[in-house]
C-alpha cells in the first residue's frame, strides 16, 4: 500500500473528520508487538490493552494537553486530570467500537485507506500530499503495517459513529428552547473574601513549616539531575568535505530513478459537483441533472468557473477552493471522472459526467505527461542527497572511533581531541538542554549512566552526540532551610484559603437572615455587581470562570435570590445573590437558527455516541468481556 503512495505527489478532496485524526494520534499504538511478553491491563471483547499501549496513549494525551496549555503545564495539573484514567477509557472505547464494526460487517477498502492517508494534514505541503513527509513521519513510528492498521481502524470507528448518529435530528421547538435558555440574562451581586489578605496576618513557626514538609515530602522532592560533557558531530559539517563524482551521481540517479525521479501522468483539474444520493428518486435525480445542466450552460457562457464552484458545488472538500482538486494521477478518481479529465486539453470543460457521487462539470487547468526527469534536471538534488548521506556516514564513523577510545579508558578531552567539548548545566528528565535542545534520548541516556561512563552514539536529524555524565544528584526531599520560602508560601496559602472559606460560610449564614447587602456591611465587605451574563458565558464579568455560580444564577429568583453555597474562586470565597433576571430577546432567533441547529445537532450526536458507548460498556461488563486489571494500571 505505502509503496503505491510513492507514485503520487498530490491530492485534495473530502476532509477526514477531526475525530479520525484525534483517535489516530491520541490512541496511537494499540496492540502488542508479536513475540514480546505483554503485560495486560485490560481485555475488551477479546482484544488486549497492554501496559505499553496505556503508557503510550497516556504520553500522547499529555503531549496534546502540554501543547494546548503551553507553559501552564505542571505535575499537579497532570494528576488532577487523571490522564492515565482518561487514556485507558479511550482505549477501551476504541476497542468496543472496533468490535462493533466487525459485528456489523463494516469494512474499509484499500482505496479508502489510501485516500485517508494522502489527506492527513501532517503529510501536506502547500495543500498537496508530500511523499517525503510520509517517509519522515513513518521513521518516527513503529512500522508501516501498524501505521496502515491505525488509519484503517480510525476510519472504521468513524463509520460506526456515523451509523449510530444517522437518525439524530433537531426540532424547531428544541431550537427555540435552546435559544431562549442561551439568551436569558442575569446580573449578580457578590461579596469577595480574599484569602491573600487573610494570609498576610498569619504567623507561622518553624514547627508549622516542618510539619508541612514532613506531611507532603513529594511536593518538594527534587528530580534526579545530572550534568553531561558532550561532543556534537554534525553531518552538515562533514558534508562540506564530500564532493560526489560524476560516476556516483549517475549511479545514484539509476538506483533512484523509478522511485524519486519519475512522475506519473497527471492532470490539474477543477470540478463542480451536483450531488445525487445513492437512493435518490427518479424525480430527485432529474432535478439534479437539470441543475447541473444549467450550471454547465453558465460555464459555457464564459462565467468564471472557480466562482461558480464556490457558489454551487456540493463537494465540501473543494468548493471553497473554487473546485480545485489539485494534481492527481490515474487511479485516484472514479473511472468515469478520470477518463473525462485525462481526455480534456488544458482550459477545456467537459460535458456532464455522471459518477456514483452525482453529476460533475470538469475543467482541466494543466496536463502533465509524466515520465522520468533528465539527470541534468535533478543533478543538484542528487549532489545534495549524496553529500547529506555521506556526511552522516563520516560523522558516525568519527563519533564511533572516539567512542571506542572512551571505552578503553581514554580521558574525554583526549579521546575527542580537536573537537570542542561542551558541558551542560544540571538537567532532569525531559528537560530542554542548552546546546542540545529537548532530545529525549540525550537526557534519558545521561540519567541512565554512571558518572563518567561514556554513552553509545545518540543520533538526531542534525547531530550525533557522544556524552559522559557527571555531578549526578539523586532525587531527594531537601531540608527545610533549602525550601523554606516555598513551604512558607504553601502553608500561608492553605491557611488563608481555609480562613476565607470559614468567613464565607459565616457570611452566607448571616445573609440567609439579613440579606447579602446587610450581612456584608456588618462584616465590612464591599458588595459589587456583575455585568449581565448568560448561560454561555465562559467567565462571569468582574469575577472570572465560576461554572457552579453561573449554573446556580439561573435557578435563583426574586423570592430566593441568595446563592446556595460559598463559591471558591482560586481560594477566594464568593457569596452571591441575584440582582436581576431578564428573559431572552427572541428577535435574533431567525438569524441564528441555522448556526444553532448545527451546534445543537453536533451536541446531540456526541451525546448519542456517549450513550451508545455506555451501552456497549454495560453489555461487555454484563457478558464478562470487559476486564480491567486495576493492580496493573500504575506505571511500572
Amino acid at each position: 500500500m505505502l509503496r503505491f503512495l510513492r507514485k503520487y505527489s498530490s491530492s485534495t478532496g473530502i476532509k477526514i473528520l477531526y475525530g479520525v485524526l484525534a483517535a489516530l494520534f491520541v490512541i496511537w499504538g494499540v496492540g502488542a508487538i508479536g513475540g514480546e511478553r505483554v503485560d495486560v491491563v485490560a481485555r475488551v471483547e477479546g482484544a488486549i490493552i497492554s501496559r505499553r499501549d496505556l503508557d503510550r496513549a497516556t504520553a500522547n494525551l499529555q503531549h496534546r494537553y502540554e501543547q494546548m496549555l503551553h507553559g501552564q503545564w505542571s505535575p499537579e495539573l497532570a494528576r488532577s486530570l487523571d490522564l492515565r484514567g482518561r487514556a485507558l477509557d479511550q482505549l477501551v472505547e476504541q476497542a468496543l467500537l472496533g468490535h462493533e464494526a466487525t459485528r456489523l460487517g463494516i469494512t474499509v477498502t484499500d482505496a479508502e485507506l489510501l485516500d485517508a492517508i494522502v489527506r492527513l494534514p501532517e503529510l501536506q505541503d502547500g495543500g498537496r500530499f508530500n511523499r517525503d513527509r510520509l517517509e519522515t513521519f513513518l521513521k518516527s513510528q513503529r512500522d508501516r503495517g501498524e501505521f496502515e492498521d491505525e488509519i484503517r481502524r480510525s476510519l472504521l470507528l468513524e463509520r460506526v459513529q456515523a451509523l449510530v448518529t444517522d437518525g439524530v435530528q433537531v426540532t424547531d421547538a428544541e431550537l427555540q428552547e435552546r435559544y431562549r435558555l442561551d439568551h436569558e440574562q442575569a446580573t449578580l451581586a457578590f461579596a469577595r473574601i480574599a484569602w491573600a489578605e487573610l494570609a498576610a496576618d498569619i504567623t507561622l513557626t518553624d514547627e508549622d513549616l516542618q510539619k508541612q514538609l514532613d506531611a507532603h515530602p513529594d511536593l518538594y522532592r527534587t528530580a534526579t539531575t545530572v550534568r553531561a560533557r558532550f561532543v556534537a558531530y554534525r553531518p552538515n559539517e562533514f558534508a562540506a568535505r564530500v564532493e560526489p563524482t560524476d560516476g556516483e551521481i549517475a549511479e545514484y540517479y539509476e538506483l533512484n530513478k523509478e522511485d524519486r525521479f519519475t512522475e506519473p501522468e497527471q492532470v490539474h483539474a477543477r470540478h463542480i459537483l451536483v450531488k445525487v444520493a445513492p437512493d435518490a428518486t427518479a424525480e430527485a435525480r432529474e432535478a439534479a441533472h437539470k441543475k447541473a445542466a444549467d450550471l454547465l450552460a453558465r460555464v459555457k457562457a464564459d462565467e468564471d468557473f472557480a466562482s461558480l464552484a464556490k457558489q454551487s458545488s456540493d463537494d465540501p472538500g473543494s468548493a471553497a477552493e473554487g473546485g480545485d482538486l489539485g494534481l492527481f494521477p490515474r487511479g485516484r478518481m472514479t473511472p468515469a471522472f478520470e477518463n473525462a479529465a485525462f481526455e480534456l486539453q488544458p482550459g477545456a470543460v467537459s460535458d456532464l459526467v455522471e459518477t456514483p457521487f452525482g453529476f460533475h462539470i470538469i475543467k482541466v487547468e494543466e496536463h502533465r505527461e509524466g515520465g522520468t526527469k533528465p539527470l541534468a534536471t535533478v543533478r543538484d538534488e542528487i549532489v545534495a542527497a549524496i553529500k547529506k548521506e555521506r556526511g552522516t556516514e563520516l560523522a558516525r564513523k568519527e563519533a564511533e572511533a572516539d567512542r571506542r577510545k572512551l571505552a578503553r579508558g581514554t580521558p574525554f578531552a583526549e579521546a575527542v581531541a580537536g573537537r570542542p567539548v561542551l558541558e551542560t548545566p544540571p538537567f532532569s528528565a525531559g528537560a530542554d538542554v542548552p546546546g542540545v535542545g529537548r532530545v529525549k534520548d540525550f537526557t534519558e541516556t545521561a540519567l541512565a549512566l554512571r558518572n563518567d561512563e561514556p554513552s553509545d552514539l545518540i543520533e538526531t536529524e542534525t547531530a550525533i552526540y557522544l556524552l559522559a555524565p557527571f555531578d549526578r544528584v539523586e532525587a531527594h526531599t531537601p531540608p527545610l532551610a533549602e525550601v523554606r520560602d516555598r513551604v512558607m508560601g504553601d502553608v500561608r496559602r492553605d491557611r488563608g484559603k481555609a480562613a476565607a472559606k470559614e468567613r464565607g460560610e459565616q457570611l452566607l449564614a448571616r445573609a440567609k437572615v439579613a440579606g447579602l447587602d446587610a450581612a456584608a456591611a456588618e462584616s465590612g465587605l464591599e458588595v459589587r455587581e456583575t455585568e449581565p451574563l448568560d448561560r454561555r458565558s465562559a467567565a462571569i464579568p468582574k469575577l472570572g470562570p465560576l461554572p457552579e455560580l453561573r449554573a446556580d444564577a439561573f435557578t435563583l429568583t426574586r423570592d430566593a435570590p441568595l446563592g446556595p453555597r460559598v463559591y471558591d474562586l482560586a481560594g477566594d470565597a464568593i457569596v452571591a445573590a441575584l440582582r436581576t433576571r431578564t428573559p431572552a430577546d427572541m428577535s435574533g432567533f431567525d438569524a441564528a437558527k441555522d448556526a444553532l441547529r448545527t451546534t445543537l445537532l453536533q451536541q446531540k450526536r456526541q451525546a448519542t455516541v456517549t450513550a451508545y458507548l455506555d451501552h456497549l460498556k454495560e453489555r461487555a461488563h454484563r457478558d464478562g468481556t470487559l476486564q480491567i486489571f486495576g493492580d496493573k494500571l500504575e506505571r511500572g
